[in-house]
C-alpha cells in the first residue's frame, strides 16, 4: 500500500508538541505523527520510544533549537533513527529526500498575496507531501491551486471532527492535529 493511500485510510496525524502527551499517544498512536518542540538532546530518546508503537513519526526540524537543517544535521537525525522531517525550508526538503527521509514541506497561506509564492514553493519542492496551513483557508482556495499542491495534509486550527471532515471533503488527504481527542477519528464512508 502506498504512503498516500495509508494516509487516506488513516486521515489523522497526531501532532505531539513536546513530551506532555507522549504517554497518551503511545497507548493509541495514529498511523503517522508529527513531533515538534523537542530539545535536541531528547530527540533520540523520544524517537526510540515512538519506534516501539505503530506510528511513523516525522520531526518538525524547524522547532528543534540547536538543530541546523544542513547535511550534517540531517545525517545526525538519520543516525539516531528519525525516519522523516517536516519543514518550511525547501532546501532542507531536497537534502532530506536525497538522504532517503520521508519529507513534508510546510506551506503557509496567510492571504491571497502569498498564493503564488506558496504554489511556487509546492511546485519546486521535492517533498513527498505538502502540509498546508492553516486549514480554515481551504474553502477560499481554487482547484488550480490544489492541483499545483498535489497530495496535501491540512493543518493548523483542526479542532473538531467537523474540521476534519470538511478538510477531507475539500481535498486534503489527511489532517494533522494536536487535539488528542481527535486522534481516534474514524472516516465515515
Amino acid at each position: 500500500m502506498s504512503l498516500e493511500q495509508t494516509l487516506r485510510d488513516n486521515p489523522v496525524i497526531g501532532t505531539l508538541f513536546g513530551e506532555d502527551d507522549l504517554d497518551h499517544f503511545e497507548t493509541q498512536p495514529t498511523r503517522f505523527s508529527f513531533v515538534a518542540n523537542l530539545p535536541l538532546a531528547r530527540v533520540r530518546t523520544i524517537f526510540e520510544r515512538l519506534s516501539k508503537v505503530k506510528t511513523l513519526p516525522l520531526l518538525n526540524i524547524d522547532s528543534v533549537p540547536g538543530l541546523t537543517a544542513n547535511s550534517d544535521g540531517l545525517e545526525y537525525l538519520q543516525g539516531i533513527g528519525v525516519p522523516g522531517i517536516v519543514t518550511t525550508h525547501t532546501n532542507a526538503v531536497s537534502r532530506a529526500v536525497d538522504l532517503g527521509f520521508l519529507a513534508v514541506q510546510k506551506v503557509f497561506v496567510t492571504d491571497r498575496s502569498n498564493l503564488r509564492r506558496a504554489a511556487a514553493t509546492a511546485k519546486s519542492s521535492r517533498a513527498h507531501f505538502i502540509q498546508l496551513m492553516p486549514w480554515p483557508v481551504l474553502p477560499y482556495l481554487s482547484p488550480e491551486f490544489f492541483h499545483v499542491l498535489g497530495p496535501f495534509i491540512a493543518s493548523g486550527f483542526v479542532n473538531t471532527e467537523d474540521d476534519i471532515t470538511s478538510a477531507l471533503r475539500l481535498g486534503a488527504m489527511a489532517v494533522s492535529t494536536s487535539q488528542t481527542e481527535l486522534w481516534n477519528f474514524q472516516k465515515h464512508e
